[in-house]
């Protein structure tokens, strides 16, 4: 097990249970007065859970209170897991913790609760000279997306659409790159803000099952990357 990169080991450590839970769900929707169907909206999904139990050695109690605290430091802002029996990585959000002491004054137990979301490897798509095509979404829960548009020709109010909204960019040189990340929601050009130069107003998503989308022209090579999320 690790977290953050780092093995559990490292902290006399190791992972004795793991239980993973789906999101609590319930469609939305609305009863209007007299009607026979309900009107439903859509509904957005929350967090699954992991149930984490590790198990803590050490010379004595002292030195394993701080073994404890060495560990549970990396689960004081959102953390990354790879939790033992579990493809892909856990984006953990820390919702409590506890611990017990065993019977030998050389052993603890600790308990966390995260709330999160597994994720896969980053796939990377690519788009040359084409005006369409359908991404056939990986995994299951919305997942933000990082654009890439390389201007093989100069480019002026180039379109993509599919996505929830438009994405149009007003204006690229030939030979540049112009990179619209949803993951960290910023707009750049050769490492430069270039929010000014792309009309947009959300950022990308893989939000559905299948997303069909259309360019603007064939001038432009576009590459999608996004990371597929699961429960």
């Amino acid at each position: 097990m690790k977290v953050n990169g780092i093995d559990a080991r490292k902290y006399n450590a190791k992972q004795l249970t793991a239980e993973v839970l789906p999101p609590s769900l319930a469609v939305d929707y609305e009863i209007v007065t007299g009607a026979i169907l309900p009107t439903e909206f859509e509904t957005d999904m929350e967090l699954g859970k992991l149930k984490l139990c590790m198990y803590f050695r050490g010379k004595d109690r002292n030195s394993l209170i701080r073994k404890m605290s060495a560990f549970l430091e990396n689960f004081t802002k959102s953390s990354v897991l790879e939790v033992d029996g579990y493809k892909g990585k856990f984006k953990a959000y820390t919702a409590s913790s506890d611990y017990s002491k065993m019977k030998v004054k050389t052993r603890y137990k600790l308990n966390i609760v995260l709330e999160g979301y597994f994720f896969d490897d980053e796939l990377n798509l690519e788009y040359d000279g084409i005006t369409q095509t359908t991404i056939d979404r990986q995994g299951t829960r919305k997942a933000p997306a990082i654009i890439e548009v390389y201007a093989k020709k100069a480019l002026k109010n180039y379109k993509i659409s599919g996505f929830e909204d438009d994405i149009i960019v007003e204006q690229l040189a030939a030979g540049q790159t112009i990179i619209i990340d949803g993951e960290e929601g910023r707009i750049t050009n050769n490492g430069a803000d270039a929010f000014g130069s792309v009309d947009l107003w959300k950022f990308p998503a893989i939000a559905r099952q299948q997303t069909a989308l259309k360019f603007s022209n064939a001038d432009a090579v576009v590459r999608i990357r996004y990371k597929p999320m699961w429960i």
